[in-house]
């Protein structure tokens, strides 16, 4: 995306599946005038359908229009092109998210690591009684994380948990004994490493072709992922495979998966192939209890998740965003914690800012995860504070923490839920404006600023049924509106911006609801919604008004 006078241009790279042929964009600090266009071609189809008759690039301009705008415009036209080569994709409106989401939940990553074990989530259930609680790697292989490359090439030898882990029919039984139901973690490929040999499926081993892009600018997670790979080798494999996993799955109550690793098919058996796979592993989720779990891709996208030098290291490539028309949530963001590792403020505040920057692109086609958080930490209240900002229209937003049973703060989440004792997250379902992206955003000046190296605040901002909220630079406001700084308690002058003094300590956040001013017999009132929540217009049935009576 680049701004050129009062035109917005979206540069929309490709992957034509018909063709074979993956665009790529790089960038550069010097703007336009030094962009770079690659076509990749998979795996040397070139004698079979010439790369210069196939459709790899569209470059949108639009006038007068915000990012966000732009950005969901955009994805109409890609869902439109891609439609019209036979690759249908669907737009986030079109893939609800199951009721499960509709509440808090947990993960045992960043709590546990791969030394989770089933007791870390009995006693979770039992303390905090989370709706639903994610077990992640660390279930099905026995692995060291010390073992980098071990691990990352060790492929799946069973359907079910490892030995030592436990029967996870006894561990669903006793999380429902709390009101707590269970999603497992797994990779598109099975584990890391694939599927072993010795199980009843063909596989072949396969190393990695990686692009140019991501050799020249990550050599070094290259070279870690770089090995042999298990590989399903036919599509009856890959059916029969899921079939047996899911079915063994689904037999054990398991309610959903978590299905990491979907940047890893492409570099090893293609683009059509991976494209393949991953629509049968979404075929074979809908028999599990609690219908179809979420495939969830992980991304280190830095301000553009097709940019092939800067991002798509662990996730979301244009490939897997453009052929995965099943996709209904991912991560947007690369893991911004790690089991045992302190989270410094850098590393906040650039998990925040990418969650925002990525979401500009991904938010039309899928919903926005912006990974779990723990409450236990420092840096709790301003993770909390951005989950609430960042949620999704017409869905629910995905709120998660992860830590221990013991060092869990559930004050931290208070004020992102409804005080009704249910656990469910206050809604961010907007009345969406045409073409409204209506997702966490950065605000209009603010769409190309990079907070780590300029000394400037970062405004994010969203909108609910109630109004906006959020971190909003008052520009925007078509209305005539009343500002709520709930951090401080001040009344803000939404009409005058430069009137607005927001002073701020290190790591300091604020929060702003706007609602409209309603002449109400004959006073003037705002109504903002429930006290006591990040998001108070989100607690609001619909958009306050008023009768031309006043009633």
């Amino acid at each position: 995306m680049a701004r050129v006078g009062t035109s917005t241009v979206v540069f929309c790279p490709l992957a034509n599946l018909a063709r074979e042929v993956v665009a790529c964009l790089q960038g550069s600090h010097r703007g336009l005038d030094d962009f770079g266009f690659a076509k990749r071609l998979k795996f040397g189809h070139a004698s079979v359908c010439p790369i210069e008759d196939a459709v790899v690039l569209l470059i949108l301009e639009f006038t007068d229009l915000g990012a966000a705008e732009a950005s969901q415009l955009a994805a109409e036209e890609v869902a439109r092109t891609l439609s019209s080569l036979g690759q249908p994709l669907g737009l986030r409106s079109e893939k609800p998210l199951p009721e499960l989401f509709a509440h808090w939940g947990w993960c045992s990553w960043d709590a546990h690591g791969v030394g989770v074990r089933a007791e870390h989530l009995e006693a979770m259930a039992a303390k905090h009684r989370p709706p639903w609680l994610v077990l992640d790697d660390g279930w099905q292989e026995d692995v060291e994380p010390a073992e980098w490359r071990r691990w990352l090439h060790t492929p799946q030898s069973r359907s079910l948990a490892r030995p030592g882990f436990g029967s996870l029919q006894d561990l669903v039984r006793t999380l429902r004994s709390s009101g707590s139901a269970l999603l497992v973690w797994h990779t598109l490929l099975g584990y890391w490493g694939g599927v072993a040999d010795g199980r009843g499926f063909a596989v072949g081993r396969r190393r990695p072709l990686w692009p140019s892009g991501l050799q020249a600018g990550c050599p070094s997670e290259v070279d870690v992922w770089d090995g042999d790979f298990c590989t399903l080798e036919t599509e009856d494999d890959m059916e029969k495979f899921y079939a047996d996993f899911y079915t063994a799955l689904g037999d054990a109550g398991v309610a959903g998966v978590k299905c990491d690793g979907q940047f890893l098919p492409e570099v090893l058996i293609g683009a059509r192939r991976a494209a393949k796979l991953a629509e049968i592993q979404a075929a074979a989720a809908k028999a599990l209890e609690g219908g179809a779990p979420l495939p969830q891709q992980r991304s280190r996208a830095h301000s553009n998740a097709s940019n092939e030098k800067d991002g798509s290291k662990h996730g979301i490539d244009v490939t897997s965003l453009f052929v995965s028309g099943c996709v209904v949530l991912t991560r947007v963001s690369d893991d911004h914690a790690y089991p045992g590792v302190a989270e410094d403020a850098r590393s906040v505040a650039r998990h925040i800012w990418h969650c925002a920057s990525n979401s500009l692109w991904l938010a039309p086609f899928v919903h926005c995860d912006w990974d779990m958080l723990k409450t236990g930490e420092w840096h709790a209240a301003i993770h909390a504070v951005a989950r609430a900002v960042a949620g999704c229209p017409a869905a629910r937003r995905r709120v998660y923490a992860s830590d221990t049973a013991d060092s869990f703060n559930g004050e931290v989440l208070a004020p992102l839920l409804l005080p009704d004792g249910t656990g469910r997250v206050v809604p961010c379902e907007a009345v969406l404006h045409v073409h409204c992206i209506s997702v966490a955003v950065p605000i209009e000046r603010h769409v190309f600023l990079d907070p780590l190296s300029q000394a400037e605040l970062m405004w994010l901002w969203n909108r609910s049924r109630g109004g906006p909220f959020g971190f909003r630079y008052p520009s925007d406001v078509d209305e005539e509106l009343v500002s709520l700084l709930e951090l401080c308690g001040s009344e803000l002058d939404a009409k005058e911006p430069d009137s607005w003094d927001v002073q701020l300590h290190f790591m300091g956040f604020a929060v702003v609801a706007l609602a409209p001013i309603l002449s109400f017999f004959g006073h003037r009132v705002a109504v903002f919604g429930l006290a006591g929540v990040w998001n108070p217009t989100g607690t609001l049935a619909e958009l306050p008004r008023a009768d031309s009576d006043g009633s």
